[in-house]
């Protein structure tokens, strides 16, 4: 899977943000990563649900989610 993101859907810039975090509210459970994509210019977003085993697999969820367009099939 590309780590590559594509330009924003909302405004075309690349002025991006990918933020990360460890869910420690969720006490011992393992499914506790959270990872969110931000455009630092318009601030359209995208993020997972906050349920990930691990900090890559966050990332990597929130990646697809962003890189996702309706008209790619993807």
């Amino acid at each position: 899977m590309a780590n590559e993101l594509k330009p924003c859907p909302f405004c075309g810039r690349n002025l991006l943000d990918l933020q990360y975090e460890d869910r420690e509210d969720r006490g011992r459970s393992v499914y506790r990563w959270h990872a969110k994509i931000v455009c630092l210019n318009c601030f359209g977003s995208a993020m997972t649900h906050g349920f990930e085993p691990t900090e890559e697999v966050a990332k990597q969820k929130a990646i697809k989610a962003w890189n996702r367009r309706c008209n790619d099939g993807t």
